[in-house]
């Protein structure tokens, strides 16, 4: 790293440390990192980015932060938790100049052992998604978790996705054939959505529905049409079922 790199990283950890209003330490720090993150030039934020992630991983791993509601540091990156309050997620762009959006995202959970563990989602799962909606489900009378995503890569295209998760045995599994026979939903991955139609993925929790707009691929355009259909999923029993 330069010197002037080196100066920079110093000169955020100084203002952080002075700028200290509340008890809040780990939030106040976090924040004012990824304040900064967001705010550099690309070429910066690419020589900051694993030491932005370094630190956000030394604060993960302090059980402590679980309970943490990280307010300031919502104000950057996108936190989210679960209405048992037995799992968290972070998710935030990797800020660089490829036309494929990139994240990091981690989920943080509970244990029936009362442990507080984490997992890297792209390492588990794969594909760059942002995080849309977190949902605790019950399924047989058991807390599963459905997460909902947006991902976005080249030429104008996007996606959404649809996953359910498990805590057991002290980690957080994805759930198979949750979906018909399918592990989760994908929706414009193929190709690639036209950016301009809205795919809308959303659950009711009161309806147990799961919704969004399925769009017909266009004659020789390579992308879907501008035509919609929504598209519906009921949880009933064990798994969503399709019921249009």
């Amino acid at each position: 790293m330069s010197k002037f790199k080196f100066l920079v990283l110093i000169t955020l950890v100084s203002n952080s440390l002075l700028g200290q209003t509340n008890d809040n330490y780990s939030d106040e720090l976090l924040s004012s990192s990824f304040n900064a993150y967001m705010e550099v030039d690309y070429e910066l934020a690419y020589n900051m980015f694993p030491f932005i992630k370094k630190r956000f991983l030394e604060h993960l791993k302090d059980t402590s932060s679980f309970a943490n509601p990280y307010d300031s540091l919502s104000k950057h990156i996108d936190i989210r938790k679960t209405s048992n309050n037995l799992l968290k997620t972070y998710s935030w762009p990797v800020r660089d100049t490829s036309c494929c959006h990139r994240s990091v995202i981690y989920a943080q959970f509970k244990t029936a052992s009362g442990d507080i563990n984490f997992i890297d989602l792209n390492e588990t799962d794969g594909g760059d998604i942002f995080i849309t909606d977190l949902k605790m489900i019950e399924i047989d009378n058991k807390p599963y978790y459905l997460i909902l995503g947006w991902g976005t890569c080249c030429q104008g295209t996007h996606y959404a996705t649809a996953k359910i998760y498990e805590i057991k045995n002290g980690s957080l599994y994805k759930s198979e054939a949750m979906f018909n026979d399918k592990a989760y939903l994908s929706i414009g991955a193929n190709r690639g959505a036209n950016r301009g139609a809205k795919i809308d993925l959303k659950y009711s929790p009161e309806q147990k529905i799961l919704s969004y707009n399925s769009y017909g691929e266009g004659n020789d355009s390579g992308f879907y049409g501008h035509e919609k259909n929504v598209v519906k999923w009921k949880l009933k029993n064990e798994r969503f079922k399709r019921i249009n």
